[in-house]
């Protein structure tokens, strides 16, 4: 049996007593179930007026990287890569003494805080480190006043951690200083990222220091060690750096090495093919080009910026650094500049290399 069709008075009489259904508020999610990863992205407006307001920003004195990081910001994770024994210490030492009243807590169970003191004291003060010991050694009443005074006057904010780096100890030994100043530190120092404890792997351990930097609301510099096999040839920090990962986890990235190191790398390789082929011209000649250049940065130390995340920043090319062999004090070069060092030594660039010296480079 075919249905009746509804006339359209018959319909509309129909949809009248259907109970118009409820449209949720514009701005309130139609569920309930409680929200774990789920916020407006209007939040991050909020975030970025919050970050682009706060003073709180640690600058390393470092003009070139300053302009482009426009500091570490709290939250943010600055890592200083490099091979082992290329100077990362002395760069993160040199920041430090442009920041003398800055409130930071240091963890460095590497080596105790009283080898950091003798050496921010040779830094601040230009005396070498030798002299210093010596002097303290004898007893000398002005040296020791020198030393403490580089403690209590100098860097009065200063607190170094060198015990065991624990997640738990990172937490309570900032918890201790923040109460210690009774405010937030303007940076936390790791020295180094390997001897983060409660992880095995390097991206792990970067985990645990990401999350105390984002918890705690603080800026961060991690000093980060490149593989030993990479080391070897002292080559430049790329973004790839980083010794097994690592490098995802960082805001900023600052990689330093010495030239010296793949100097004496090619040199060797040079010296081993003249033993082959003693009469080549080519050979001979980059040969003596090295140990020129080998001179020359026996004084130096290269760093340079290579990952910003910082909106419109840009990377660094290498900035060279004359490194005052006796203090550590670092003083940028510009370009074509020779290190005062290397000339008091070895006086202009046109003169000869003493034949003694690429024998006692090896």
């Amino acid at each position: 049996m075919t249905p009746t069709p509804m006339t359209a008075e018959q319909a509309a009489a129909a949809w009248s007593t259907l109970e118009t259904p409820t449209e949720p508020a514009r701005n309130e999610p139609a569920f309930t179930k409680p929200r774990k990863h789920y916020k407006p992205f209007s939040a991050a407006a909020d975030a970025f007026v919050h970050e682009a307001q706060n003073t709180k920003r640690f600058y390393t004195g470092i003009r070139k990287f300053d302009d482009e990081m426009r500091g570490i910001s709290p939250g943010h994770l600055a890592l200083i890569v490099g091979y082992s024994h290329s100077g990362k210490t002395l760069l993160l030492l040199e920041m430090l003494r442009s920041n003398p009243k800055a409130r930071i807590a240091w963890w460095e169970p590497d080596e105790p805080n009283t080898l950091t003191l003798a050496k921010l004291a040779s830094l601040v003060h230009g005396i070498p480190a030798r002299e210093l010991e010596q002097k303290v050694a004898q007893g000398d009443k002005e040296a020791i006043s020198l030393l403490r005074s580089v403690a209590e006057e100098h860097f009065p904010n200063l607190i170094v951690f060198d015990k065991s780096l624990t997640p738990s100890a990172l937490n309570d030994g900032y918890k201790e200083a923040c109460d210690v100043w009774g405010d937030s530190a303007d940076i936390t120092i790791v020295d180094y990222v390997d001897l983060v404890m409660g992880a095995e792997v390097v991206p792990q351990k970067m985990d645990i220091l990401k999350s105390f930097v984002s918890h705690n609301e603080v800026g961060m510099i991690a000093i980060h060690q490149t593989s030993r096999s990479g080391g070897a040839e002292g080559r430049e920090m790329t973004i790839s750096s980083g010794n097994y990962g690592g490098e995802q986890h960082a805001t900023m990235m600052i990689g330093v090495r010495r030239k010296k190191a793949a100097i004496m790398s090619e040199l060797i390789e040079v010296r081993g093919k003249l033993l082959r082929n003693p009469n080549s011209e080519a050979l001979n000649d980059r040969r003596e080009e090295l140990a020129h250049d080998l001179r020359i940065h026996e004084y130096t130390l290269s760093a340079n910026l290579v990952k910003n995340k910082r909106p419109g920043g840009s990377l660094v090319d290498e900035i060279d650094f004359e490194m005052d062999l006796s203090t550590g004090r670092l003083y940028e070069l510009d370009d074509g500049d020779l290190p005062q060092q290397y000339l008091n030594t070895f006086g202009a660039p046109a003169e000869p290399a003493p034949a003694s010296y690429e024998q006692e480079a090896f």
